[in-house]
């Protein structure tokens, strides 16, 4: 219903005939006011209608009801940054509905108390309250079927995932290295409590890749920033970069981070590359501090890889990664920057493939045929504008290379190897519209 339904709603209400009715109806809308909240004055809104239903729905004749006015109320206290007033409120609302609410609802107050008592700087009482949370979904959530993945109780999942990762974050504001390992097993709990699919999910990867990073930075005996990059994997197979764009970016730039501390062969140039994906997300104006330190990142890993071959640019470092790491993993570094390629304006989208394939055709032969055998491959599988833009770009560039004839006699031999029939047929015209003379 929009806030005008419920505020039509409200008006067909008679207040002295219907009074308990009324605050039913007055809640309602005092919720999608202070949810679609954009000025200070839609929050003073919302919280009279609450005083006035709160002030008819009382603790002692309707508890529940009362109690969940409450949370509403500290709800928009807590959006106005009043976090003491939240406090007292959301801890209020717990006491009412613990001996009388659905036992999902009871833990959904004592959650917002944990996490109202970490947003004011108390996070060993804000474990308190969370403990007490896991306790009772744990307690009464069904049990994973056999053989199932998750469990068949999606609220009580959901409730108990929520509360882990509070609990996770609570305990990484404590910040010793005992309380950083808890909050890795309450991070591992999250993943294997919440759907697969789920942005919880995805954020609690994250925060365990985040951790466990830390730990290693720490020098903590027994931690491994190879462990890290696997979470931030995780994540970013939830954070899409269409579905989550911010987040998808937050998780490109720890990815960056981890494979940095990593240090395997092609590390660095895996983690310029997810630097770069970030930066391309990042909005300065509304991310200027994540936009600013994925560029310092960016700067710091161009200047390392520099060091060790200086003067080749950033995208010659990620095409020769591109050459000679595995299959699987090109296949996948290919098709995340074509699914970014894909979702700019045109101007950009062809900038960033004359960035890709200008790089590409400066490869050795060899190196050129294999990241071209998984370039046509992941082209053929998204929109039809990029293929259309790839086909342009390939053309220009190899009609501008020093090797022309040797580049299209390649592309011709991976067309003929990598397509069939009709594939063949649609990219040799795209081609050949472009300017391309078949070999």
């Amino acid at each position: 219903m929009t806030i005008e339904d419920l505020e039509a709603a409200l008006a067909a209400v008679n207040l002295a005939e219907a009074p308990d009715g009324w605050a039913l109806a007055a809640y309602r809308l005092a919720v999608a006011r202070s949810e679609a909240a954009g000025r200070p004055e839609d929050l003073d809104q919302a919280l009279e209608l609450l005083d006035k239903a709160a002030r008819i729905l009382t603790a002692d004749r309707a508890p529940v009801e009362h109690g969940r006015i409450l949370t509403a109320a500290a709800n928009c206290h807590r959006a106005g940054g009043r976090p003491g007033r939240a406090l007292e409120m959301f801890a209020r609302a717990a006491e009412l509905l613990a001996p009388r609410a659905p036992v999902n609802e009871h833990a959904g107050a004592l959650i917002n108390v944990g996490l109202a008592h970490c947003e004011a700087g108390k996070p060993a009482a804000g474990i308190e309250a969370l403990n007490r949370a896991i306790e009772i979904v744990t307690a009464h959530r069904e049990p994973v079927p056999a053989g199932g993945e998750g469990s068949t109780d999606d609220e009580a999942s959901r409730l108990l995932g929520a509360a882990l990762i509070n609990r996770a974050q609570a305990r990484q504001a404590l910040g010793t290295d005992e309380d950083l390992e808890s909050a890795v097993d309450d991070y591992r709990a999250a993943v294997a409590a919440l759907p697969e699919a789920s942005l919880q999910a995805g954020m609690a990867a994250h925060g365990l890749g985040a951790t466990i990073l830390e730990l290693c930075r720490r020098g903590s005996a027994g931690w491994d920033a190879r462990d890290a990059a696997g979470a931030f994997e995780q994540s970013l197979s939830v954070l899409s970069h269409t579905s989550f764009p911010f987040h998808h970016a937050v998780a490109r730039h720890s990815l960056a981070l981890a494979y940095e501390a990593r240090g395997e062969p092609g590390d660095l140039a895996r983690a310029l590359n997810s630097a770069h994906a970030a930066i391309a997300v990042f909005d300065p104006r509304l991310h200027a501090s994540h936009w600013r330190t994925a560029h310092a990142t960016l700067a710091r890993l161009e200047s390392a890889l520099d060091g060790g071959d200086p003067g080749i640019g950033r995208s010659s470092h990620v095409a020769r990664l591109l050459a000679a790491t595995t299959e699987a993993e090109r296949d996948q570094l290919l098709r995340d920057r074509l699914l970014r390629a894909a979702s700019l304006p045109p101007t950009g989208m062809s900038a960033d493939l004359d960035s890709l394939i200008g790089s590409l055709a400066d490869l050795d032969l060899d190196g050129y045929r294999r990241v071209l055998r998984s370039l046509i491959g992941g082209l053929m599988e998204l929109p039809d504008r990029l293929l259309e833009a790839a086909c342009e770009t390939v053309c220009r560039i190899h009609a501008e290379h020093h090797s022309t004839e040797v580049l299209n006699e390649t592309l011709d031999s991976v067309i003929t190897e990598r397509l069939f029939g009709p594939q063949r047929v649609r990219v040799r015209d795209l081609l050949e519209a472009n300017g391309w003379v078949r070999p």
